[in-house]
């Protein structure tokens, strides 16, 4: 099947993940930052731990974004052809359209 995995298909399943990661992540962060930057500064916080902390809920929105939106990207249909997660041991149907049928399995006997 990676003959039809195109650069042109990468490129689109990588921007719909990534565009959106990047907007949740930046829009998400900032949010929860300055909401916590406003009570920290208020009781007093010095504002070298603001800063490690506000860094450390970027990093954590972010992480947290990417992974999501993957998923979505992962769901999405893309028009002309969509991703599809295939476990192993299972047989491509008669029109290629996805693994519908598993493979025998045999039986691990203990006589």
């Amino acid at each position: 099947m990676d003959e039809k995995l195109t650069t042109g298909r990468l490129l689109r399943i990588w921007w719909a993940w990534q565009w959106r990661s990047v907007v949740a992540t930046f829009v998400g962060a900032m949010v929860l930052i300055a909401i916590f930057a406003f009570f920290a500064g208020f009781f007093g916080m010095p504002m070298e731990r603001i800063t490690l902390i506000g860094n450390l809920i970027y990093a954590g929105v972010g992480i947290f974004a990417s992974v999501y939106f993957l998923g979505f990207a992962l769901k999405k249909e893309y028009g002309d052809f969509r991703v599809e997660i295939v476990e192993e041991g299972q047989k491509e149907n008669e029109e290629g359209l996805g693994y519908t049928q598993p493979l025998p399995q045999t039986q691990d006997r203990r006589d």
